[in-house]
């Protein structure tokens, strides 16, 4: 199947590109800059922001009516200055709300109804099992803005028509692909050390794209 991958170019979404793709699907990717993204067999780029209803439009037509995306993967994420989570946000206000809500309008329009998005453990239901740490990193940390905003993000795709999943992966990290472990949607047992690897969490992406078994539902996801 066809797959619009959004935020294509970023760590998760790179990664996720090339998981779809080994596994015989195509990709649409909709990216601001395209020459972030080495072309190949198989994948589609498409210039634009998802900030821009106009640009999730071209990323939907951008290929021929008899292969449409089946899936939409969201792999967006509210970015800062640096890595230090104290450093600034570079993120215009509510980003990912209002391109999920952009993504949706498109998605509603095109009849396709399987969302796979890229939320964070900590929020939703599993906010009560963080680790009491990373709690008041993200509490007096830049990182609340991006928090805040996947909550909000929560709200509008639960009050959607999509087959939605909100993935929430732990802390991540670089290393190769490994087994993945579901824990549900409250994330009990996770502690200060629990890590997922990138690569890994866009294994299960593509596992939640493909499938029905977590529509509706958010699970958090460990190695």
């Amino acid at each position: 199947m066809r797959i619009l991958i959004v935020g294509a170019n970023g760590r998760t979404g790179r990664l996720s590109v090339s998981e779809a793709i080994s596994r015989g699907h195509t990709v649409t990717a909709l990216v601001r800059n395209p020459s972030s993204l080495k072309p190949q067999i198989g994948l589609t780029i498409v210039k634009g922001s998802p900030l821009d209803a106009s640009s999730i439009e071209d990323a939907f037509k951008a290929t021929d009516t008899t292969d449409q995306p089946a899936a939409v993967i969201i792999a967006l994420n509210s970015s800062r200055a640096s890595d230090n989570p104290f450093s600034k946000s570079t993120s215009p206000p509510r980003f990912l709300a209002e391109s999920v809500t952009n993504i949706l309008a498109a998605m509603e329009n095109h009849g396709v109804s399987k969302l796979v998005y890229t939320s964070a453990f900590g929020v939703g239901a599993s906010a009560p099992n963080m680790p009491l740490f990373l709690r008041l990193l993200v509490r007096y940390s830049t990182m609340g803005v991006a928090y805040e905003d996947h909550e909000e993000v929560d709200e509008v795709v639960k009050k959607s028509k999509s087959n939605w999943i909100l993935v929430r992966p732990v802390v991540m990290t670089d290393k190769e692909k490994q087994t993945v472990k579901c824990l549900e949607n409250e994330g009990q047992g996770v502690g200060m050390l629990t890590t997922i690897t990138r690569a890994s969490v866009a294994a299960f992406l593509v596992d939640a794209a493909e499938s029905d078994k977590w529509n509706r539902t958010a699970p958090v996801i460990a190695n």
